[in-house]
C-alpha cells in the first residue's frame, strides 16, 4: 500500500524550474527569429514596391509626354484670328504660332534644372459611353453645312456636348469663349464671345468657304499644355506637398516676350483652380533634345528635304544631330528671318528622372542607416546634376550629394517621330 502511494505522488510531479527556463528561452528565440525575419521580408518588400513605383512613375509620365507630342499641332489647320492669328494659348515663339514651345532652363550654358514644353494638343469626345460625343449635328438631307461661298460661322453639335466641353476644363463653359477650335481637324477657327449655346458653338472668323462638313464630323478644342517639372520648396503648393513632381496644364497668364508659359505662375483668378494640375510624384527631371529638317542654314540652303538635318557632320543620323542647351539653342532668341524655327522640328528626344518618394532605412530590424543607391551622379542631356539638381548649388557640398545618393533613381528615355504636326 505505502508503495503505491509513493508511486501516485512520483507520477503526478510537474517540470523542474530549469526545464520551464531552458523551454521559456527556446521558444522566445524562435519567436525573436521568426520576428526579425517577417522585419526584413517587410522592409525587403517596402523597397521592391519603391523600386516597382520609381520604374512606373517615369514610364507613366514618359508615355503622357510622348502621347501628346505625337498629336502636337493636330487640328491647327486653318486656325485664324486671335491677338496673335492662328496661336493657342500661350503657344508662341517670337510672336508666331507654334505647335511646341521649347525651353531649356540654361541655354549655352550648364543646365541647371529640369526642361519645359508646350504644345497645342486637341481635346475631344468621341466615345458616346462617357459622354455627349463633340460631333456636328445636322441629320437632315442634304446633312452637310458649308461648301461654295458658305463660311461656316456656327456648328451645331450634338445634344449636351457644349456641356460636356465645359465639365473638362478649369473654368467650365464660362471659358469657352475665345478658345480656338477645330473641325475635323482640318479647319479653325475661335469660339465668339457670347457664341456658347445648347446647341452648339458660334465662330468668329467664320471658317471660310469651300470648306464643307457632315453629319458626326469631330469637333476639337485646342489647348496649349504645359509640362513641368515643379521643385522644393513649391510656394504655390502645385504638388500638393510632394514635391518634386510632374505637373501638366495651362500654364496661367501671359508670358513676357521671349520666355515660355509658365505652371510656376500663380493663376489671376484666385477663385478658380490652377489649371496646371500634379501628374506625377516623384519625377525629379525633364530633359528634351530636338531634331530638324530645316533649322541650318548650311544644309540645303536651310531648306526642308525629308531628312534630318545633319548637324554634327557625321554623314549619319545619331545623337549628335538632336540640340539642346548643350547646344546653345534658345528658340527665343533666333534673328529674324532664321530657318531655326520650331515648325522645323521633327523628332523630340524626351527623358525623365523619377526618384523614390523616401529613403530606404535598411533591412534589419535594427538597422536604421540611411542605404547608399546611386552610385554615380547622372548626366541626363545637357544636365549634369552635380551643377544642380533645380538650382545651382543645391548640389554641391558633399552631404547634399550623400543625400541624393540615398534615393534610387530611374532614367527612361525615348525619342519621338512628330507625326501630326500641322501649323
Amino acid at each position: 500500500m505505502i508503495a503505491s502511494q509513493n508511486s501516485t505522488i512520483f507520477d503526478q510531479r510537474g517540470f523542474t524550474l530549469t526545464e520551464i527556463m531552458v523551454a521559456t528561452m527556446m521558444t522566445t528565440a524562435i519567436v525573436a527569429a521568426g520576428l526579425g525575419a517577417l522585419t526584413v521580408t517587410q522592409k525587403t518588400t517596402r523597397m521592391t514596391n519603391q523600386v516597382v513605383n520609381t520604374q512606373a512613375t517615369a514610364r507613366t509620365g514618359l508615355d503622357m509626354i510622348t502621347a501628346d507630342l505625337k498629336l502636337a499641332g493636330f487640328g491647327m489647320q486653318g486656325l485664324v484670328g486671335g491677338v496673335v492669328p492662328g496661336a493657342v494659348g500661350n503657344c508662341i515663339v517670337n510672336g508666331m504660332p507654334a505647335a511646341l514651345v521649347p525651353a531649356d532652363n540654361t541655354p549655352g550654358g550648364p543646365d541647371l534644372g529640369p526642361d519645359s514644353i508646350s504644345m497645342v494638343v486637341p481635346m475631344t469626345n468621341s466615345i458616346g459611353a462617357v459622354g455627349a460625343l463633340w460631333q456636328l449635328n445636322i441629320p437632315a438631307a442634304p446633312g452637310t453645312i458649308g461648301g461654295a461661298k458658305q463660311p461656316i460661322a456656327t456648328l451645331p453639335l450634338m445634344n449636351n456636348a457644349v456641356n460636356g466641353m465645359g465639365a473638362v476644363i478649369p473654368g467650365g463653359t464660362a471659358v469657352l469663349p475665345g478658345m480656338a477650335v477645330s473641325v475635323g481637324g482640318v479647319a479653325g477657327s475661335r469660339i465668339a464671345p457670347g457664341g456658347v449655346t445648347p446647341a452648339g458653338l458660334n465662330l468668329n472668323p467664320a471658317i471660310p468657304d469651300p470648306s464643307t462638313f457632315g453629319h458626326g464630323t469631330q469637333v476639337y478644342l485646342l489647348q496649349c499644355i504645359t509640362y513641368q517639372v515643379i521643385p522644393p520648396p513649391d510656394p504655390l503648393d502645385l504638388c500638393q506637398g510632394n514635391a518634386p513632381c510632374l505637373v501638366r496644364g495651362v500654364a496661367p497668364g501671359v508670358p513676357l516676350p521671349g520666355t515660355p508659359p509658365n505652371c510656376a505662375n500663380p493663376n489671376p483668378n484666385p477663385l478658380l483652380p490652377h489649371p496646371c494640375v500634379p501628374v506625377m510624384d516623384g519625377v525629379e527631371d525633364l530633359q528634351l533634345a530636338y531634331a530638324c529638317d530645316g533649322c541650318n542654314v548650311n544644309i540645303n540652303g536651310g531648306e526642308p528635304d525629308g531628312a534630318i538635318d545633319d548637324m554634327n557632320g557625321s554623314n549619319s543620323f545619331d545623337q549628335g544631330d538632336f540640340m539642346s542647351g548643350i547646344t546653345g539653342v534658345n528658340w527665343f532668341l533666333q534673328p529674324p528671318g532664321s530657318k531655326m524655327t520650331t515648325n522645323k522640328i521633327r523628332m523630340v528626344q524626351v527623358s525623365i528622372v523619377a526618384r523614390q518618394t523616401r529613403t530606404d532605412q535598411g533591412t534589419g530590424e535594427g538597422i536604421s542607416t540611411l542605404v547608399q543607391n546611386t552610385n554615380t551622379i547622372p548626366t541626363i542631356s545637357d544636365h549634369n546634376h552635380v551643377n544642380g539638381v533645380f538650382t545651382l548649388g543645391d548640389n554641391s557640398t558633399p552631404a547634399q550629394q550623400q543625400a541624393y545618393l540615398q534615393f534610387r533613381r530611374r532614367i527612361l528615355t525615348r525619342t519621338v517621330e512628330l507625326r501630326n504636326q500641322r501649323y
